[in-house]
Protein backbone atom coordinates (compact mmCIF):
# COMPACT_ATOMS: atom_id res chain seq x y z
CA UNK A 1 0.00 0.00 0.00
CA UNK A 2 1.20 3.51 -0.82
CA UNK A 3 1.25 6.01 2.02
CA UNK A 4 2.41 9.57 2.56
CA UNK A 5 3.58 11.29 5.71
CA UNK A 6 4.27 14.97 6.35
CA UNK A 7 7.33 15.30 8.53
CA UNK A 8 7.35 19.08 8.72
CA UNK A 9 5.92 22.31 7.34
CA UNK A 10 2.23 22.14 8.23
CA UNK A 11 2.24 25.28 10.38
CA UNK A 12 5.51 26.92 9.40
CA UNK A 13 6.71 28.93 6.43
CA UNK A 14 9.31 26.58 5.06
CA UNK A 15 10.87 23.42 6.40
CA UNK A 16 8.42 21.39 4.33
CA UNK A 17 9.19 17.68 4.11
CA UNK A 18 6.82 15.02 2.81
CA UNK A 19 7.54 11.32 2.31
CA UNK A 20 5.74 9.05 -0.16
CA UNK A 21 6.34 5.37 0.56
CA UNK A 22 5.53 1.99 -0.92
CA UNK A 23 6.70 -1.46 0.18
CA UNK A 24 9.85 -1.11 -1.92
CA UNK A 25 10.59 2.59 -2.38
CA UNK A 26 10.25 6.05 -0.87
CA UNK A 27 10.47 9.57 -2.21
CA UNK A 28 11.05 12.58 0.04
CA UNK A 29 10.27 16.03 -1.30
CA UNK A 30 12.31 18.98 -0.02
CA UNK A 31 14.69 18.88 2.90
CA UNK A 32 14.89 22.32 4.46
CA UNK A 33 15.71 23.69 7.87
CA UNK A 34 12.88 24.73 10.18
CA UNK A 35 13.33 27.86 12.28
CA UNK A 36 16.04 29.58 10.23
CA UNK A 37 17.76 32.14 12.40
CA UNK A 38 16.33 30.64 15.60
CA UNK A 39 18.80 27.82 16.25
CA UNK A 40 20.19 28.33 19.74
CA UNK A 41 23.75 27.58 20.80
CA UNK A 42 24.59 23.90 21.06
CA UNK A 43 25.61 23.38 24.68
CA UNK A 44 24.61 19.71 24.83
CA UNK A 45 27.94 18.33 23.66
CA UNK A 46 26.16 16.56 20.79
CA UNK A 47 26.98 16.39 17.10
CA UNK A 48 25.38 19.20 15.15
CA UNK A 49 22.96 16.80 13.47
CA UNK A 50 21.83 15.12 16.69
CA UNK A 51 21.39 18.54 18.27
CA UNK A 52 19.11 19.66 15.40
CA UNK A 53 17.04 16.47 15.63
CA UNK A 54 16.78 16.66 19.42
CA UNK A 55 15.51 20.26 19.36
CA UNK A 56 13.08 19.83 16.47
CA UNK A 57 14.96 21.73 13.77
CA UNK A 58 15.36 18.50 11.79
CA UNK A 59 12.81 15.66 11.69
CA UNK A 60 13.66 12.27 13.21
CA UNK A 61 13.21 10.28 10.00
CA UNK A 62 14.21 6.62 10.44
CA UNK A 63 16.71 4.97 8.12
CA UNK A 64 17.82 8.21 6.44
CA UNK A 65 20.75 9.55 8.48
CA UNK A 66 24.04 8.17 9.72
CA UNK A 67 23.12 7.92 13.39
CA UNK A 68 26.19 6.01 14.56
CA UNK A 69 27.43 9.00 16.60
CA UNK A 70 24.09 9.77 18.26
CA UNK A 71 24.34 9.74 22.05
CA UNK A 72 20.83 10.50 23.33
CA UNK A 73 18.47 9.61 20.47
CA UNK A 74 17.67 6.12 19.29
CA UNK A 75 17.04 6.30 15.55
CA UNK A 76 17.70 3.63 12.93
CA UNK A 77 20.47 4.44 10.44
CA UNK A 78 20.38 4.75 6.65
CA UNK A 79 22.25 1.44 6.44
CA UNK A 80 19.20 -0.32 7.90
CA UNK A 81 16.91 0.69 5.02
CA UNK A 82 15.89 -1.75 2.28
CA UNK A 83 13.87 0.90 0.41
CA UNK A 84 15.06 2.54 -2.79
CA UNK A 85 15.20 6.13 -1.60
CA UNK A 86 15.49 9.51 -3.33
CA UNK A 87 15.07 13.13 -2.30
CA UNK A 88 13.64 15.73 -4.69
CA UNK A 89 14.37 19.43 -4.15
CA UNK A 90 11.83 21.93 -5.46
CA UNK A 91 14.19 24.94 -5.27
CA UNK A 92 17.34 26.20 -3.62
CA UNK A 93 16.03 28.29 -0.73
CA UNK A 94 17.44 27.25 2.63
CA UNK A 95 14.04 26.36 4.06
CA UNK A 96 13.68 23.76 1.30
CA UNK A 97 17.22 22.35 1.01
CA UNK A 98 19.29 23.58 3.96
CA UNK A 99 19.56 20.14 5.60
CA UNK A 100 21.16 18.34 2.65
CA UNK A 101 24.63 18.72 4.12
CA UNK A 102 23.70 16.33 6.94
CA UNK A 103 22.83 13.41 4.66
CA UNK A 104 25.13 10.47 3.84
CA UNK A 105 27.10 10.59 0.60
CA UNK A 106 25.08 7.67 -0.79
CA UNK A 107 21.85 9.70 -0.73
CA UNK A 108 20.40 10.40 -4.18
CA UNK A 109 19.16 13.98 -4.51
CA UNK A 110 17.31 15.12 -7.63
CA UNK A 111 17.11 18.78 -8.65
CA UNK A 112 16.61 20.80 -11.81
CA UNK A 113 19.55 21.65 -14.05
CA UNK A 114 19.32 25.38 -13.24
CA UNK A 115 19.01 24.67 -9.52
CA UNK A 116 22.12 22.51 -9.63
CA UNK A 117 24.06 25.19 -11.50
CA UNK A 118 23.00 27.71 -8.86
CA UNK A 119 24.07 25.31 -6.11
CA UNK A 120 27.50 24.68 -7.62
CA UNK A 121 28.13 28.40 -8.11
CA UNK A 122 27.05 29.32 -4.59
CA UNK A 123 29.36 26.68 -3.14
CA UNK A 124 32.23 27.96 -5.30
CA UNK A 125 31.83 31.56 -4.06
CA UNK A 126 31.33 30.57 -0.43
CA UNK A 127 27.61 31.34 -0.23
CA UNK A 128 26.41 27.75 0.31
CA UNK A 129 27.61 24.81 2.39
CA UNK A 130 28.88 21.87 0.38
CA UNK A 131 26.85 18.68 0.58
CA UNK A 132 28.31 15.26 -0.15
CA UNK A 133 25.14 13.68 -1.53
CA UNK A 134 24.86 12.27 -5.03
CA UNK A 135 23.21 15.06 -7.05
CA UNK A 136 21.23 14.06 -10.13
CA UNK A 137 19.74 16.69 -12.44
CA UNK A 138 16.44 16.48 -14.27
CA UNK A 139 14.76 18.45 -17.03
CA UNK A 140 11.22 19.79 -17.15
CA UNK A 141 8.57 17.07 -17.55
CA UNK A 142 11.12 14.26 -17.31
CA UNK A 143 9.64 11.09 -15.81
CA UNK A 144 11.88 9.69 -13.07
CA UNK A 145 11.30 6.22 -11.66
CA UNK A 146 12.22 5.45 -8.06
CA UNK A 147 11.17 1.83 -7.64
CA UNK A 148 7.39 1.82 -8.16
CA UNK A 149 7.10 5.61 -7.59
CA UNK A 150 7.20 7.96 -10.56
CA UNK A 151 8.09 11.63 -10.14
CA UNK A 152 7.54 14.20 -12.89
CA UNK A 153 8.94 17.71 -12.23
CA UNK A 154 7.16 20.76 -13.64
CA UNK A 155 8.98 24.08 -13.90
CA UNK A 156 7.12 26.77 -11.96
CA UNK A 157 7.52 30.42 -10.96
CA UNK A 158 9.22 31.44 -7.71
CA UNK A 159 11.84 34.03 -6.73
CA UNK A 160 14.76 31.74 -7.44
CA UNK A 161 15.85 30.08 -10.63
CA UNK A 162 14.91 26.49 -11.57
CA UNK A 163 11.98 26.08 -9.16
CA UNK A 164 9.66 23.10 -9.71
CA UNK A 165 6.42 21.48 -8.67
CA UNK A 166 6.25 17.67 -8.58
CA UNK A 167 3.63 15.23 -9.87
CA UNK A 168 4.13 11.99 -7.93
CA UNK A 169 2.38 8.74 -8.84
CA UNK A 170 2.54 5.44 -6.99
CA UNK A 171 0.10 2.51 -6.76
CA UNK A 172 -3.16 3.97 -5.42
CA UNK A 173 -1.92 7.56 -5.05
CA UNK A 174 -1.52 10.65 -7.24
CA UNK A 175 0.04 13.51 -5.25
CA UNK A 176 1.16 16.98 -6.31
CA UNK A 177 3.75 18.95 -4.36
CA UNK A 178 3.26 22.58 -5.49
CA UNK A 179 6.60 23.83 -4.26
CA UNK A 180 6.62 27.58 -3.66
CA UNK A 181 4.57 29.24 -6.36
CA UNK A 182 3.33 32.60 -7.62
CA UNK A 183 1.74 34.13 -10.70
CA UNK A 184 3.47 37.51 -10.45
CA UNK A 185 7.02 36.62 -11.47
CA UNK A 186 8.70 36.24 -14.84
CA UNK A 187 7.19 32.84 -15.71
CA UNK A 188 3.45 32.77 -14.92
CA UNK A 189 2.90 30.63 -18.01
CA UNK A 190 4.80 27.80 -16.32
CA UNK A 191 2.32 27.79 -13.44
CA UNK A 192 -0.66 27.98 -15.78
CA UNK A 193 0.75 25.02 -17.72
CA UNK A 194 1.20 22.68 -14.76
CA UNK A 195 -2.11 23.72 -13.20
CA UNK A 196 -3.96 22.79 -16.37
CA UNK A 197 -2.05 19.51 -16.60
CA UNK A 198 -2.91 18.83 -12.97
CA UNK A 199 -6.62 19.34 -13.67
CA UNK A 200 -6.42 16.77 -16.47
CA UNK A 201 -4.41 14.39 -14.25
CA UNK A 202 -7.07 14.25 -11.47
CA UNK A 203 -4.79 14.07 -8.40
CA UNK A 204 -5.83 12.58 -5.10
CA UNK A 205 -3.81 15.09 -3.08
CA UNK A 206 -2.52 18.61 -3.70
CA UNK A 207 -0.01 19.90 -1.16
CA UNK A 208 -0.35 23.65 -1.70
CA UNK A 209 1.84 26.31 -0.10
CA UNK A 210 -0.11 29.05 1.69
CA UNK A 211 2.45 31.64 2.73
CA UNK A 212 0.19 34.63 2.10
CA UNK A 213 -2.57 33.22 4.32
CA UNK A 214 -0.16 33.83 7.20
CA UNK A 215 -0.73 37.58 7.03
CA UNK A 216 -3.79 39.81 7.19
CA UNK A 217 -2.62 41.90 4.25
CA UNK A 218 0.40 42.17 1.96
CA UNK A 219 3.38 44.03 3.34
CA UNK A 220 3.24 47.70 2.40
CA UNK A 221 6.85 47.65 1.24
CA UNK A 222 6.32 45.05 -1.44
CA UNK A 223 5.54 45.58 -5.10
CA UNK A 224 2.82 43.42 -6.61
CA UNK A 225 5.06 41.77 -9.22
CA UNK A 226 8.65 41.41 -10.38
CA UNK A 227 7.88 43.60 -13.39
CA UNK A 228 6.39 46.21 -11.07
CA UNK A 229 9.56 46.15 -8.99
CA UNK A 230 11.73 46.82 -12.04
CA UNK A 231 9.47 49.65 -13.24
CA UNK A 232 9.64 51.29 -9.82
CA UNK A 233 13.40 50.80 -9.84
CA UNK A 234 13.62 52.76 -13.08
CA UNK A 235 11.51 55.52 -11.55
CA UNK A 236 13.81 55.67 -8.54
CA UNK A 237 16.88 55.98 -10.75
CA UNK A 238 15.28 58.68 -12.88
CA UNK A 239 14.24 60.74 -9.84
CA UNK A 240 17.53 60.36 -7.95
CA UNK A 241 20.23 62.31 -9.73
CA UNK A 242 22.67 63.47 -7.08
CA UNK A 243 23.58 60.60 -4.76
CA UNK A 244 24.73 57.02 -4.57
CA UNK A 245 22.22 54.15 -4.48
CA UNK A 246 23.01 50.88 -2.74
CA UNK A 247 21.08 47.73 -3.70
CA UNK A 248 20.82 44.70 -1.38
CA UNK A 249 19.33 41.69 -3.23
CA UNK A 250 19.00 38.01 -2.38
CA UNK A 251 21.87 36.26 -4.18
CA UNK A 252 19.66 33.31 -5.17
CA UNK A 253 17.25 35.49 -7.17
CA UNK A 254 19.22 35.43 -10.43
CA UNK A 255 16.37 36.74 -12.61
CA UNK A 256 15.83 39.82 -10.45
CA UNK A 257 19.55 40.57 -10.30
CA UNK A 258 19.72 40.34 -14.06
CA UNK A 259 16.73 42.59 -14.71
CA UNK A 260 17.62 45.21 -12.10
CA UNK A 261 21.18 45.47 -13.43
CA UNK A 262 19.90 45.84 -17.00
CA UNK A 263 17.40 48.50 -15.92
CA UNK A 264 20.22 50.34 -14.14
CA UNK A 265 22.33 50.46 -17.29
CA UNK A 266 19.27 51.52 -19.30
CA UNK A 267 18.85 54.50 -16.97
CA UNK A 268 22.44 55.59 -17.43
CA UNK A 269 24.04 54.31 -14.23
CA UNK A 270 26.70 51.62 -13.87
CA UNK A 271 25.72 48.63 -11.74
CA UNK A 272 28.69 47.57 -9.60
CA UNK A 273 28.68 43.99 -8.28
CA UNK A 274 30.52 42.40 -5.42
CA UNK A 275 32.75 39.73 -6.91
CA UNK A 276 30.81 36.73 -5.58
CA UNK A 277 27.60 38.09 -7.13
CA UNK A 278 29.40 38.78 -10.41
CA UNK A 279 30.67 35.20 -10.49
CA UNK A 280 27.11 34.01 -10.00
CA UNK A 281 25.88 36.14 -12.90
CA UNK A 282 28.77 34.96 -15.05
CA UNK A 283 27.69 31.34 -14.53
CA UNK A 284 24.31 32.08 -16.08
CA UNK A 285 25.36 34.79 -18.56
CA UNK A 286 28.95 33.84 -19.54
CA UNK A 287 29.23 36.16 -22.53
CA UNK A 288 28.69 39.42 -20.65
CA UNK A 289 31.05 41.78 -18.86
CA UNK A 290 30.49 42.80 -15.24
CA UNK A 291 31.68 45.83 -13.29
CA UNK A 292 33.04 44.65 -9.95
CA UNK A 293 34.06 46.51 -6.80
CA UNK A 294 37.78 46.04 -6.15
CA UNK A 295 37.31 46.01 -2.37
CA UNK A 296 35.03 42.95 -2.67
CA UNK A 297 37.58 40.92 -4.60
CA UNK A 298 38.17 37.31 -3.66
CA UNK A 299 40.88 37.04 -6.29
CA UNK A 300 42.40 40.16 -7.87
CA UNK A 301 43.30 38.33 -11.07
CA UNK A 302 42.11 40.48 -13.99
CA UNK A 303 39.59 38.33 -15.78
CA UNK A 304 38.40 39.28 -19.25
CA UNK A 305 34.74 39.42 -18.23
CA UNK A 306 35.32 41.85 -15.33
CA UNK A 307 35.89 45.59 -15.23
CA UNK A 308 37.23 46.59 -11.81
CA UNK A 309 36.35 49.80 -10.01
CA UNK A 310 37.30 51.02 -6.54
CA UNK A 311 35.24 52.79 -3.89
CA UNK A 312 37.50 55.81 -4.34
CA UNK A 313 36.58 55.97 -8.03
CA UNK A 314 32.87 55.63 -7.23
CA UNK A 315 33.16 58.44 -4.66
CA UNK A 316 34.25 60.86 -7.36
CA UNK A 317 30.88 60.57 -9.16
CA UNK A 318 28.48 58.65 -6.87
CA UNK A 319 25.43 59.68 -8.87
CA UNK A 320 26.69 57.56 -11.77
CA UNK A 321 26.66 54.25 -9.92
CA UNK A 322 24.55 51.66 -8.11
CA UNK A 323 26.50 49.55 -5.64
CA UNK A 324 25.20 46.03 -5.04
CA UNK A 325 25.75 45.49 -1.33
CA UNK A 326 25.49 42.46 0.95
CA UNK A 327 25.27 42.91 4.69
CA UNK A 328 28.80 41.61 5.31
CA UNK A 329 30.04 44.63 3.35
CA UNK A 330 27.76 47.20 4.98
CA UNK A 331 30.76 49.30 6.07
CA UNK A 332 30.92 50.61 2.50
CA UNK A 333 28.14 53.10 3.33
CA UNK A 334 30.61 54.89 5.63
CA UNK A 335 32.56 56.13 2.61
CA UNK A 336 29.67 58.32 1.41
CA UNK A 337 28.08 61.42 2.95
CA UNK A 338 24.56 60.25 2.17
CA UNK A 339 22.65 57.90 -0.08
CA UNK A 340 19.72 55.55 -0.64
CA UNK A 341 19.79 51.94 0.48
CA UNK A 342 17.31 49.76 -1.44
CA UNK A 343 16.68 46.54 0.48
CA UNK A 344 15.40 43.98 -2.03
CA UNK A 345 14.79 40.75 -0.08
CA UNK A 346 18.47 40.59 0.78
CA UNK A 347 19.92 39.58 4.12
CA UNK A 348 19.10 40.33 6.86
CA UNK A 349 15.61 39.46 5.68
CA UNK A 350 13.56 41.00 8.49
CA UNK A 351 13.37 42.30 12.03
CA UNK A 352 13.41 38.75 13.47
CA UNK A 353 17.13 38.78 12.61
CA UNK A 354 19.23 40.80 15.08
CA UNK A 355 21.36 42.05 12.18
CA UNK A 356 18.34 43.90 10.81
CA UNK A 357 18.54 46.47 13.64
CA UNK A 358 22.30 46.70 13.09
CA UNK A 359 21.66 47.48 9.42
CA UNK A 360 19.12 50.21 10.18
CA UNK A 361 21.37 51.79 12.81
CA UNK A 362 24.32 51.82 10.44
CA UNK A 363 22.28 53.47 7.69
CA UNK A 364 20.88 56.11 10.04
CA UNK A 365 24.35 56.94 11.35
CA UNK A 366 25.55 57.56 7.79
CA UNK A 367 22.48 59.50 6.59
CA UNK A 368 21.28 56.78 4.24
CA UNK A 369 17.57 56.49 3.49
CA UNK A 370 16.36 52.91 3.96
CA UNK A 371 14.05 51.98 1.10
CA UNK A 372 12.22 48.61 1.12
CA UNK A 373 12.25 47.29 -2.43
CA UNK A 374 10.78 43.80 -2.40
CA UNK A 375 8.38 41.58 -4.33
CA UNK A 376 6.95 38.37 -2.96
CA UNK A 377 7.92 34.93 -4.14
CA UNK A 378 4.51 33.64 -3.11
CA UNK A 379 1.08 33.73 -4.71
CA UNK A 380 -1.64 36.00 -3.35
CA UNK A 381 -4.52 34.35 -1.51
CA UNK A 382 -6.88 34.79 -4.45
CA UNK A 383 -4.38 33.20 -6.83
CA UNK A 384 -3.94 30.22 -4.50
CA UNK A 385 -7.71 29.74 -4.35
CA UNK A 386 -7.81 29.86 -8.16
CA UNK A 387 -5.02 27.29 -8.45
CA UNK A 388 -6.75 24.93 -6.02
CA UNK A 389 -10.09 25.32 -7.79
CA UNK A 390 -8.58 24.57 -11.21
CA UNK A 391 -6.54 21.58 -10.03
CA UNK A 392 -9.60 20.26 -8.16
CA UNK A 393 -7.74 17.55 -6.28
CA UNK A 394 -9.80 15.20 -4.15
CA UNK A 395 -8.01 16.68 -1.13
CA UNK A 396 -6.05 19.95 -0.99
CA UNK A 397 -3.77 20.10 2.05
CA UNK A 398 -2.61 23.53 3.28
CA UNK A 399 1.01 23.80 4.36
CA UNK A 400 3.94 26.24 4.26
CA UNK A 401 1.82 28.71 6.25
CA UNK A 402 1.45 29.88 9.84
CA UNK A 403 -2.34 29.71 9.40
CA UNK A 404 -3.33 26.31 7.91
CA UNK A 405 -6.73 26.40 9.68
CA UNK A 406 -7.52 29.80 8.15
CA UNK A 407 -6.50 28.58 4.70
CA UNK A 408 -8.58 25.42 5.19
CA UNK A 409 -11.72 27.40 6.18
CA UNK A 410 -11.43 29.74 3.21
CA UNK A 411 -10.86 26.87 0.80
CA UNK A 412 -13.94 25.03 2.08
CA UNK A 413 -15.99 28.23 1.70
CA UNK A 414 -14.72 28.57 -1.89
CA UNK A 415 -15.72 25.01 -2.77
CA UNK A 416 -12.23 23.50 -2.57
CA UNK A 417 -12.15 20.06 -0.90
CA UNK A 418 -9.59 20.77 1.82
CA UNK A 419 -8.04 18.47 4.40
CA UNK A 420 -6.10 19.45 7.52
CA UNK A 421 -3.27 16.94 7.81
CA UNK A 422 -1.41 16.24 11.03
CA UNK A 423 2.34 16.12 11.39
CA UNK A 424 3.76 12.61 11.51
CA UNK A 425 0.48 10.81 10.71
CA UNK A 426 0.71 8.19 7.98
CA UNK A 427 -2.06 8.52 5.35
CA UNK A 428 -3.20 6.65 2.31
CA UNK A 429 -5.45 8.19 -0.34
CA UNK A 430 -8.36 5.98 0.71
CA UNK A 431 -7.98 6.80 4.42
CA UNK A 432 -8.27 10.59 4.18
CA UNK A 433 -11.67 11.69 5.40
CA UNK A 434 -13.15 15.01 4.40
CA UNK A 435 -13.50 17.49 7.30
Amino acid sequence: MTTFQIWNGLNTIGGNIVEIRTETARVICDFGLTGIGKVIENTDGLSEMEYLVKHGFMPAIPELYDTSAFQTITLSSYEDSSLETAIFISHLHLDHMGLLKYLPATTKVFLSEETDKLYQTLVAVGEEDKSHVERITFSDDEKIQIGDIQVQPKLTDHDTIGACAFFIEAPGLKLIHSGDVRLTGYYPERVEKWVQEAANWHPDVLLLEGTTFSFESPKESGFDSEKGLVENWKQLLQSTTNQIIFYNPYIRNVDRLRNVSLATEECGRIFVFEESYAQLMHAFYPNETWTVLTESAIDLQKQSDIEWISLAEVQQHPEQYVLQNSFKNIEAVSTFDKGIYAHSNGEPLGDYDSNYAVLLDKLAANQFEFLPFSASGHAAQGDLIGIAQKVHAKHTIPWHTFEPEKMHRIFIAEGVPSFLAEKGVVYSASEIEQD
